[in-house]
């Protein structure tokens, strides 16, 4: 009976931690063409936590935007911070108006949680070839799914490695650790052992001729 009163109370207290922590809140630009200038699309607001959430907030007048989509060359979004530090990211516009405006924003975190890079991706990877269907018939909502990716523990390099076992067979030989302080008969019985008792025996043949 204590182990769900313990689970309920361990969300609880999650729960107070995304209400009690303020959001940190990144501008989300886009623009569909190289040449022109980005402009607004919304919100993400990221809050604190032993993982990273976010949610989108888009503007009202997104999939009035959208129109500009013809299926020729890329789309861009670009996330910005308050410091108004950037990371961009660009898609096939083909890929947008295929997938019915679904969308996946990937998010790369550093291990402080700060954004370092995005991506913007779709539930099927390649154009299709319905381009023009789905110019005839566009969605309705834009839908956009948020997966963070946590930072990835670099492997150490081999040297570093190394170099730490060196480091510990010098202080196991500084502390007497690792030399073999056995007694010279310990140390090579399994030879001697078979000497004495050749020896032994030759001396058992010789007094039996005589």
């Amino acid at each position: 009976m204590e182990t769900p009163s313990v689970g309920i109370l361990a969300v609880v207290f999650n729960l107070m931690q995304l209400v009690c922590a303020s959001p940190t809140e990144y501008a989300v630009e886009h623009k569909f063409s190289p040449e022109s200038q980005f402009s607004s699309r919304g919100t993400l607001k990221c809050f604190p936590s032993t993982k990273l959430q976010c949610s989108m907030y888009d503007d009202t007048n997104l999939l009035k935007s959208f129109e500009s989509l013809t299926g020729e060359g890329f789309y861009y979004l670009r996330v910005c911070s308050e410091d108004k530090k950037c990371v961009q990211t660009f898609i096939k516009q083909c890929l947008l108006l295929e997938n019915n405006y679904q969308e996946v924003l990937e998010i790369n975190t550093l291990p402080n949680q700060e954004i370092m890079s995005v991506s913007l991706l779709t539930p099927v990877p390649t154009c299709n070839g319905t381009l023009a269907k789905s110019l005839s018939k566009r969605s309705v909502s834009v839908k956009t799914r948020i997966e963070i990716v946590d930072p990835l523990t670099p492997p150490e390099p081999e040297t570093s490695l190394y170099v730490k076992k060196v480091e510990e067979e010098k202080k196991k030989k500084l502390k007497g650790e690792g030399e073999d302080n056995r007694s010279f008969f310990a140390k090579y019985w399994m030879y001697i052992v078979p000497v004495l008792l050749l020896v032994m025996l030759n001396s058992q043949g010789e007094q039996g001729g005589e």
